[in-house]
């Protein structure tokens, strides 16, 4: 096979692969552009005589340089300026119910191939290894030899860490599939027609009792150090924020993840917010709040 063939034909699952490994569009891409430069001085056609799947081989390479990629950035996160969010996937939003997509440079694959922004954080709690071998296996059913060949352990030893990871993830795990579609969508928008209005009696009915905001700044913008916790806490948060904007904010709607969500941009300030909401049993359970403007690079938010 050619490497311009290899790579029209890989690129999108390796793509798949290293985002929810890594949470990050841009040094996926980097990486996976790597993986091919690599492949290509290797000489393709000298090589693929001894490899037995070209594909897995692919596949191998990235989950290697990933799980080298999250050892090496271990550090960064443990000095990292408040919660953690993985840079999100999004689309614009033109109708409702019709959707357009927007630039995101993953937006094929996310079209129709979706993790949602929830699962993606709830895949921080894992080390490296644990998400490699629940990704691999359970969104693409990669057999447990291959697993374990790409991540060098044993196949009995990559069955009990999925095994063990099932019961751990245990009811998060609806989280992986994106909320069926018009209860979630339609709590969006009462949300932001609550949070327009001023009504924060009807915004305080739309969260959960035990909601949990993240907000994400990275130290570059002002945001939350720590989690929100408690509906009483996150609606005195939003008030204060509804307060510092006094109108002058803009309200965008956007696919996040698969999701519907929105992006608020302002006059004060100069880089936008992107918020993502987690909708479960009819509540919101969780709001993400993304500032970084270093996780906004690989988007078009103009």
């Amino acid at each position: 096979m050619e490497i311009d063939s290899a790579y029209r034909t890989y690129r999108p699952l390796l793509l798949s692969i290293g985002y929810r490994m890594l949470g990050s569009v841009t040094q996926t891409e980097d990486l996976v552009q790597d993986v091919f430069m690599t492949l290509q001085q290797q000489n393709l056609h000298q090589e693929e005589g001894g490899i037995r799947s070209l594909k897995s081989y692919l596949c191998k390479m990235v989950t290697n340089r990933c799980l080298d990629y999250m050892k090496s950035a271990s550090h960064k996160r443990e000095v990292y300026v408040g919660p953690w969010l993985p840079e999100p996937l999004v689309q614009d939003v033109k109708d409702i119910p019709g959707y357009a997509p927007g630039q995101d440079p993953l937006q094929k694959i996310v079209l129709e191939d979706t993790i949602s922004y929830a699962f993606m954080v709830m895949l921080e709690r894992l080390t490296p290894i644990e998400r490699a071998v629940f990704i691999l296996r359970e969104a693409f059913q990669f057999e447990y030899r291959d697993i374990a060949d790409f991540v060098d352990k044993s196949e009995l030893g990559c069955r009990k860490i999925y095994s063990r990871l099932k019961r751990k993830i245990g009811e998060d795990r609806h989280a992986a599939e994106p909320s069926a579609g018009d209860r979630s969508e339609q709590l969006v928008l009462q949300f932001l027609h609550a949070a327009s209005t001023g009504d924060m009696d009807g915004l305080f009915a739309l969260l959960a009792d035990d909601i949990v905001l993240y907000s994400d700044g990275g130290g570059k913008v002002l945001a939350a150090i720590k989690p929100v916790t408690t509906s009483k806490r996150v609606l005195a948060f939003i008030q204060g924020l509804l307060s510092k904007e006094r109108g002058e904010g803009a309200v965008r709607l956007v696919k996040i993840n698969g999701q519907l969500g929105f992006v608020i941009s302002s006059s004060t300030e100069k880089f936008p917010t992107i918020v993502s909401l987690d909708v479960k049993g009819g509540t919101i359970q969780h709001m993400y709040m993304l500032r970084n403007p270093d996780k906004m690079q690989h988007l078009n938010l103009g």
